[in-house]
């Protein structure tokens, strides 16, 4: 229990305490005349007393009563709440939220749900006027303060099991002396005030988890993909575990793993026969206590043969780079022989066009300006002229055509400059730019897609990149409507698309807002997740693979045993309370003085 006063003034009221017992020992009373036969006696008795023990004493006894004035003051100005009502009491109650939080326990109840029941009953044994300080480890509460009964519950109402943060507490300023108490399960949390009254919401439960999933294709074999997962059984005994594998094409394929206690077991699983798209991969337990970790999801790229033609009289480096990329079969035909896009996945136009928009997506590298371009091929931005020395000054790096690849020294010699069509269902926009907004790549996003560079790979430095063969697998992949998503946990999630709606996997919109450049969305389940903006889309896959967070047996705290007075998993701070240990000091240096009296050693 804390004093409303501030220590300077408790202090001033204790120190004045001493300086009025040490002056009541310096004041002498005045000497009484007293009339005897004689001096002779006296003169004797005065040359046989010793003042020293006298003056012993005489310390003694006053370093007592200080001692004593000292402890009852001190009493008094920390039970003032009990006495004088003069401050509100105060009450400091720390929620963890971590996710371990979320596990069930034997009544079919979460660690969370008791912590709440807890935390309401804490809040509600406060007495009238007291002010609460309620926080949470993982800082859902922005700015904790001192408030009512009825402002904390309703905080409290609002908080939920959050992810995405390390758990930490945080305390308010002048926190010593008031009543500070933490519900916990103990796995995640760190260090508690070891002054602060503990209540344990810990309990051993059975869980496992999956704490990796990834789609890997086979170096000597572009067409096969295998699925990893690591699989942590954080339970006490051997566990029988029921793996399914999920395609979005309805595919499945199942697995009976046993696993024993506290250990991890990985699985290669051949998912060749799946179509490209999301693949979920689950898992059953008998018994399991955390749901949110069985559940996992990771994207399978397009695994078949892909038909690309290339069109062009001659260029070794869109030749060679063509033929290195995994899963795709090349075929060489010259413009003039080039009819139409039957039997080909996609299409790379090296300084032609066609006359009529292909039913295919298309790269094209400079076609042909006017007068050269033929009329009817009108799907084309407008050229306009010929330009000269310029350098890529500005580029979207948040595109997947950009994906881990920059433009930072493209350079070109020259260039067609093109006017773009200004209607919106064309959905095309400027990839890259020159000085003075010049495009130099253009994409067509709606429709069938295709990709437009203003220069020619004999014009620029862009073949002699080490990043152009990446940009060849994004562009191909782009194109033909390949799921590249981005690999991210749970919690606050920033990605680099300004203004970005955000769609959750049934195609419900989740709550967004911008940041700088970003977009700032939460997730606090695993799924597939889709940023779409006005030029673009991408998405998101987010899991959760933390074994700390699987390992939700991993507690600091012991469960109290049964029948030890205990109430289960509730475990209290060490110490007295201050004002009870200071009228015990006095109490007992009142008797220490009561026996120095008796035995004559201060009198």
């Amino acid at each position: 229990m804390a004093s409303a006063l501030p220590t300077f003034l408790s202090a001033l009221i204790v120190a004045g305490v001493i300086a009025i017992i040490a002056l009541l020992y310096w004041l002498r009373p005045p000497a009484r005349t007293v009339v005897v036969p004689s001096s002779l006696i006296w003169d004797r008795v005065m040359l046989e007393v010793q003042s020293r023990p006298e003056r012993l004493r005489w310390w003694l006894s006053l370093v007592l009563a200080i001692m004593i004035a000292i402890a009852i003051a001190s009493a008094i100005v920390a039970s003032r709440d009990a006495y004088t009502g003069a401050t509100e009491p105060k009450f400091v109650l720390i929620i963890d939220n971590s996710p371990t939080m979320a596990a069930r326990t034997a009544d079919g109840t979460t660690r969370w749900e008791h912590a709440l029941t807890r935390a309401r009953a804490l809040i509600a044994a406060q007495p009238d006027g007291a002010q609460i300080w309620l926080t949470d480890t993982l800082r859902r509460i922005d700015e904790p303060a001192f408030q009512d009964r009825q402002a904390a519950l309703a905080q409290l109402a609002q908080l939920r099991v959050s992810y995405g943060r390390l758990p930490a507490l945080a305390l308010p300023q002048q926190p010593a002396g008031i009543e500070t108490a933490v519900i916990t399960d103990g796995v995640l949390i760190g260090a508690w005030p070891e002054s602060a009254r503990l209540e344990s919401v810990f309990e051993p439960v059975e869980n496992a988890g999956i704490t990796g999933f990834e789609v890997r294709a086979l170096p000597a074999e572009p067409g096969r993909h295998l699925a990893y997962v690591e699989l942590f059984n954080a339970g006490n005994i051997e566990t029988l575990i029921d793996l399914a594998i999920s395609g979005a094409d309805g595919k499945r394929v199942t697995r009976e793993l046993r696993v024993a206690a506290g250990a991890v077991r990985r699985e290669m699983i051949d998912v060749s026969n799946f179509d490209s798209g999301p693949l979920r991969a689950s898992i059953a337990v008998a018994g399991d206590a955390l749901t949110i970790d069985d559940i996992a999801y990771a994207v399978l790229p397009v695994s078949r043969q892909q038909r690309v033609a290339l069109v062009s009289e001659g260029n070794p480096y869109l030749e060679q780079a063509l033929r290195v990329q995994p899963r795709v079969s090349m075929t060489l035909i010259a413009p003039a022989r080039f009819i139409d896009d039957r039997g080909f996945d996609a299409l790379v136009f090296d300084r032609f066009a066609p006359k009529s928009r292909p039913r295919v997506p298309a790269l094209l590298f400079r076609p042909p300006a006017a007068p050269f371009l033929p009329a009817a091929a009108q799907w084309l931005p407008e050229p306009i002229r010929e330009i000269s020395a310029v350098s890529a000054t500005a580029w979207d790096a948040t595109h997947p055509l950009l994906e881990n690849m920059t433009l930072g020294d493209l350079s070109v010699d020259r260039a067609t400059l093109y006017r773009l069509q200004n209607r919106a269902r064309q959905a095309q926009s400027v990839l890259a730019s020159g000085p003075g907004n010049v495009p130099l790549i253009v994409v067509q996003e709606a429709g069938v897609r295709w990709i437009l560079f203003a220069f020619g790979l004999d014009q620029s430095n862009f073949a002699l990149h080490s990043g152009f063969p990446i940009f060849l697998g994004n562009a191909l992949g782009w194109m033909l409507g390949e799921q590249v998503a981005s690999a991210r946990g749970l919690g606050l999630i920033e990605v680099p698309v300004p203004g970005a709606r955000v769609l959750a996997p049934d195609g419900l919109p989740i709550p967004s807002y911008a940041f700088g450049q970003s977009s700032v969305f939460e997730i606090d389940r695993p799924g597939l997740f889709t940023l779409i903006t006005s030029d673009h889309r991408s998405r998101v896959v987010a899991n959760l693979f933390d074994r700390k967070v699987t390992g939700v047996n991993a507690s600091r705290i012991t469960p109290a045993q049964p029948g030890t007075g205990n109430p289960a998993g509730v475990q209290w701070a060490s110490g007295f309370d201050a004002w009870f240990t200071l009228l015990l000091a006095a109490a007992l240096l009142l008797l220490f003085e009561w026996w120095t009296w008796n035995r004559r050693l201060t009198v």
